[in-house]
Formats: structure tokens, C-alpha cells, sequence
């Protein structure tokens, strides 16, 4: 993809190149399905469940809230206390450090309480939950998004490689003959070739 892309219409062309590093805990073991893991997927294609953003059937289950990768940097028992109400104002964080500064603020307005509240709506029960056991958070239902294998790792619309904002507007409804990416103005024109025959 480029910058010199065809032009649409009322529409504008934007290039993004992002670069991320970031420091993954070390795992004991090395990474294998959970059999949590393997429950969910296997109770998720039992019950029909189709890639949240297209419908179609068979979707991969991508981590929606914490990735797999991560949880073994989390504090599980912080998290366990927020998410059942006994932690209520939690650590501001130092903009260069990102360490604590002192100061607390309320949970209300974290991310981290959002993301409980979100999984609680889900079915997942905090109060149930063993921290010493994250797995059964982080491979359950209520933190997968199923998603096809075009929404999850591909690199023109995946969740894995676009900005959570752009890759989140790919579920809502489009206006007719909107294009969101270059590459479907291509599957757009083979459509029109084969309706033309």
C-alpha cells in the first residue's frame, strides 16, 4: 500500500507506519493452548459463533482484552480486587516512567475497570476467579473476539496490525460504496467484471 492510491471520490488517502516495541514477560513453559483455551474455542464453534466483524463462520478467537503473551506481567490480584469493587482508586502514572507518582485517582475512570465491567457483561465472574489461575480469564469466551482470519492477522485489516480505532470502524454498518482500503477497490472491479459477463 502507498500513498498513490487511486482516488475515490469524497474520500482521502492516509498512510500510517507504526512501529512498536514493547518487552514480553518470560513464560515457564512454553506457549501452548490452555485447555481453557481449547474449551472456549471448542464450545464457540459447537455453538455456530461467526467472525464478529464479517459473520463469516469458523472465526479464529483473537485475545480482546489481555493477550496471552501478557499475563504473566499482570497483577491478577489487583485486578480481582478492582473488578469485585475492593480496590477503588488506583496509582496515577508518571508520563516518562510510567511508574507511580503518589497520587491516586478513581477506578471509575480506568481503563483497567472498564475492561472488568466489559468482561462481567460478558458472563465472566470475578468473584470466582483465581488469580493464581489467569488463564481462565485470559483464554475464556468473555476476553475472545471470533474473528475470520482476514479480521484477526491480516496485514491490511487485522487486529494484530491496524490501530484499535480503524480496525474497530471495519464492524460498524458503511455507507453504500464507501472503501475503507485500497485493496477492495480491486475485488470491488472483479465484481463488476463478472456481473458485466
Amino acid at each position: 500500500m502507498t500513498d498513490k492510491a487511486p482516488v475515490i471520490p469524497h474520500e482521502h488517502f492516509v498512510v500510517e507506519t507504526i512501529v512498536q516495541g514493547e518487552y514480553y514477560p518470560d513464560h515457564a513453559a512454553p506457549r501452548g493452548e490452555t485447555s481453557t483455551f481449547r474449551h472456549t474455542k471448542a464450545e464457540g464453534h459447537k455453538a455456530g459463533l461467526r467472525c464478529a466483524v464479517s459473520g463469516q463462520p469458523a472465526p479464529e478467537y483473537h485475545h480482546l482484552f489481555c493477550e496471552w503473551a501478557d499475563a504473566d506481567a499482570v497483577d491478577w490480584m489487583i485486578v480481582k480486587a478492582i473488578a469485585v469493587g475492593e480496590i477503588t482508586e488506583i496509582p496515577i502514572l508518571d508520563l516518562i516512567t510510567d511508574q507511580p507518582t503518589g497520587e491516586t485517582f478513581p477506578v471509575e475512570q480506568s481503563l483497567i475497570w472498564i475492561v472488568c465491567n466489559l468482561a462481567a457483561l460478558r458472563g465472566f465472574d470475578w468473584k470466582a476467579f483465581d488469580p493464581a489461575k489467569p488463564e481462565t480469564f485470559v483464554d475464556s469466551m468473555q476476553n475472545m473476539l471470533p474473528l475470520h482470519p482476514k479480521f484477526h492477522r491480516s496485514p491490511t485489516h487485522g487486529v494484530h496490525h491496524r490501530p484499535w480505532p480503524t480496525f474497530v470502524f471495519q464492524g460498524y454498518p458503511r455507507k453504500a460504496g464507501f472503501v475503507f482500503t485500497a485493496d477492495e477497490l480491486s475485488a470491488i472491479a472483479a465484481a463488476d467484471t463478472q456481473e458485466h459477463q
